[in-house]
C-alpha cells in the first residue's frame, strides 16, 4: 500500500463548499486511491441511461481519456460479479479486456445500493489485499452520496432551465395567439435540447390519426401515423421509437388527461441529461398548443358563421330556385373541400325517388342518377333526417343497396329541413378519400338548415 494516509474527507468537502463539481471530488478520491495502493487505473463504473449498458463514467490513471465514455454489456466486463451480482471482484492473472488492454491484477466492490455500478482498481504490481478492499469499501459509500449530490444538482439546474423557459412564455408568445407562433414558441425550446432534430403531431379532429405540425432537422418524420402504431405505453411515459433510422424519444401531449398529441426529439441531445429537464414543461406545452387550437378553432368558427350569415341575406334577396340552388352549392365548396354537390329534391314523377335539381360542377352521371326515396345514402338522409359521413363511400351500409355513381370515394350528405318536414337532401362528393370531421359534419347541417328555410319560404309563396 502507499503512503497516503486516510482519505482527505476535509479536503474534499471543502472543495464542495468552495463549488466545487461533485463529479471532479469523485476523481480526486480515485487519485488518492491510486496513491494509496499503487494501482495504475481507477475507474467509476455507472449505468448507462438505458440501463442495458455500463459506463466508464470516471476514469483516473493510465489512458482515462481513452476509456472515459465507453460503454459495454455488464455481462462482458471482467467485472461483471461486482456489477450483476454485488460480489466483491479480485483478480490476479494476465488478461486482455478491450478497452483497457492488459490488466494482471484487479479489484472492485458494488457501489452499496446503485444497480450496476463498482468501484475498481487495475494493475497494481503485486495483488490487491485485505486492506485494499477496506479501503474501497470505505471510499464507495461517500462516493455514492457523490452521485447522488451530483443528480439533485442536476435536477436542479434542469428545474431552474425550465423556469427560465417559463417566465419567458409569456414575452415570446405576446399577443400573437395562432398555433403556428405556439409551434414556434415550442420548437424554439425543442432546439435548446435536442438540436438534431423533432417534431410535434397533433391529433386530428376524429382523434384518429396523429398529424405532424411542426418539424425541424435534416432528417424526414412521418406525416401522419396511428396512434397504435407507437409502443402501447406512450401514453404513459416516454417512448423510444425509430424514424429514418434515427431513434426519438417520444413524450405524450395530454391536458387534463386528455391525449392533445405527441412530441419526439432525436437522440442523442446535445449533452447528457439533457432530456430530463423537458417532461415538466410537457403540461404546459400542452396548454399552450390546446389555447392556440382554441383560438383557431373559434376563429375559423367565426369566419364560418360570418359566411353562413353572408348566405342567408343573400338568399332573403333571391326570388329564383335555381339561384338559391347555386348559393347554397357556390358556400359549400366554400365551407367544406369536396369536388361535387348534389342537391335532391323529391321527384314529381316517382313519388318513391329523390330528383337531383342542382349539381355543381356540372355532371351529366350525376344529373342522370335519381335514388331512391329510402333505400340509398341520399334517400336515407332524407327519410330519416339525419347527416351522413361516409370516407369508404363503396362500403357504406347505405351506399349498398342502390349506390351512387362510381368514380366516388367519399361523401357528405344532410337533409333540407324546416322543423319536423325535410324538403330534401345536399351532398358532397370526392373523388379521393377523405374522413369528414365533427364539425364540417355539424357546418354542412347548419348550412342544409339554412338553405331550407329559404326554399321552404319561397315553396309557400308559389303555392
Amino acid at each position: 500500500m502507499g503512503d497516503a494516509g486516510q482519505p482527505a474527507w476535509g479536503v474534499w468537502l471543502s472543495r464542495l463548499e468552495q463549488g466545487a463539481p461533485p463529479g471532479e471530488v469523485i476523481e480526486d478520491a480515485l487519485r488518492w486511491l491510486l496513491e494509496a495502493t499503487a494501482a495504475q487505473v481507477a475507474v467509476l463504473f455507472l449505468p448507462d441511461p438505458s440501463g442495458e449498458q455500463v459506463e466508464f463514467a470516471s476514469v483516473v490513471g493510465e489512458r482515462a481519456d481513452e476509456l472515459r465514455g465507453f460503454r459495454l454489456r455488464p455481462a462482458d466486463a471482467l467485472v461483471a460479479p461486482a456489477l450483476l451480482n454485488r460480489e466483491v471482484w479480485r483478480y490476479s492473472a494476465e488478461t486482455y479486456q478491450e478497452p483497457i488492454g492488459a490488466i494482471a491484477t484487479g479489484i472492485a466492490v458494488p457501489l452499496p445500493s446503485l444497480p450496476k455500478s463498482a468501484l475498481a482498481l487495475l494493475n497494481r504490481p503485486t495483488p490487491f489485499d485485505d486492506a485494499h478492499l477496506d479501503l474501497l469499501e470505505q471510499i464507495a459509500a461517500p462516493i455514492e452520496l457523490l452521485l447522488r449530490l451530483q443528480h439533485a444538482q442536476t435536477q436542479l439546474e434542469q428545474r431552474e432551465r425550465a423556469l427560465g423557459w417559463l417566465s419567458r412564455l409569456p414575452k415570446r408568445l405576446g399577443a400573437d395567439l395562432s398555433l403556428q407562433h405556439a409551434l414556434e414558441t415550442v420548437e424554439s425550446l425543442m432546439r435548446k435540447v435536442a438540436p438534431e432534430g423533432g417534431g410535434v403531431w397533433l391529433y386530428d379532429e376524429n382523434r384518429r390519426m396523429l398529424l405532424l405540425a411542426t418539424q425541424y432537422g435534416g432528417d424526414a418524420l412521418p406525416e401522419q401515423f396511428a396512434p397504435d402504431e407507437l409502443p402501447p405505453s406512450w401514453t404513459d411515459a416516454p417512448v423510444e421509437t425509430v424514424w429514418g433510422g434515427r431513434r426519438y424519444r417520444a413524450y405524450a401531449l395530454a391536458l387534463a388527461e386528455q391525449p392533445l398529441g405527441l412530441l419526439a426529439l432525436a437522440l442523442p441531445a446535445d449533452a447528457p441529461n439533457a432530456l430530463e429537464w423537458l417532461p415538466p414543461l410537457l403540461g404546459h406545452i400542452a396548454l399552450t398548443l390546446s389555447n392556440a387550437l382554441l383560438y383557431e378553432q373559434t376563429a375559423q368558427r367565426a369566419q364560418h358563421m360570418a359566411k353562413l350569415y353572408d348566405l342567408s341575406l343573400q338568399l332573403g334577396e333571391t326570388q329564383s330556385l335555381r339561384e338559391v340552388l347555386r348559393l347554397l352549392c357556390r358556400t359549400a365548396h366554400e365551407l367544406i373541400p369536396h369536388d361535387h354537390t348534389v342537391v335532391y329534391l323529391p321527384s314529381r314523377r316517382e313519388p318513391d325517388r329523390l330528383a337531383p335539381v342542382y349539381v355543381e360542377p356540372l355532371s351529366e352521371t350525376l344529373l342522370a342518377h335519381s335514388p331512391d326515396a329510402q333505400y340509398s345514402l341520399p334517400g336515407w338522409v332524407y327519410a330519416f333526417n339525419a347527416p351522413i359521413a361516409a370516407p369508404d363511400l363503396e362500403q357504406h351500409p347505405q351506399n349498398l343497396k342502390e349506390p351512387l355513381p362510381g368514380g366516388f370515394a367519399s361523401a357528405l350528405a344532410a337533409p333540407l329541413q324546416v322543423a319536423e318536414r325535410t324538403l330534401g337532401a345536399i351532398l358532397l362528393l370526392t373523388t379521393t378519400p377523405r374522413e369528414f370531421t365533427l364539425s364540417e359534419v355539424e357546418l354542412l347541417f347548419t348550412l342544409a338548415n339554412t338553405g331550407a328555410l329559404r326554399l321552404h319560404t319561397l315553396e309557400r309563396t308559389h303555392a
